[in-house]
């Protein structure tokens, strides 16, 4: 499932997402694009406070881009799969 995400507060200009919708580890964090019908990329992002079931997204996304909030980690796990290797293997942030 994916979300358009526009929010808007005065105070703050940064962006949430739900906590499902990003995959972490120790040292990085990521969430899954739409790039086309069933075309999905990984993308490296930046986090940062985290409340209820929300997560603060500081940079890595783009206006416009189609976040998988539902599905992420069966996402991860398929790609790891059929690869062999974790797609954030060798990324930096």
């Amino acid at each position: 499932m994916s979300a358009y995400v526009i929010l808007k507060n005065r105070r703050y200009n940064y962006l949430s997402l739900p906590n499902n919708a990003v995959i972490r580890d120790s040292k990085r964090a990521s969430v899954w694009i739409k790039t086309g019908k069933n075309n999905f990329k990984n993308r490296m992002v930046e986090i940062g406070l985290e409340a209820d079931h929300l997560i603060e997204i500081k940079s890595g996304l783009q206006e416009g881009d189609i976040v998988v909030i539902q599905g992420a980690y069966l996402l991860n796990s398929e790609y790891i799969f059929k690869k062999g290797a974790d797609p954030m293997a060798g990324m930096k942030m």
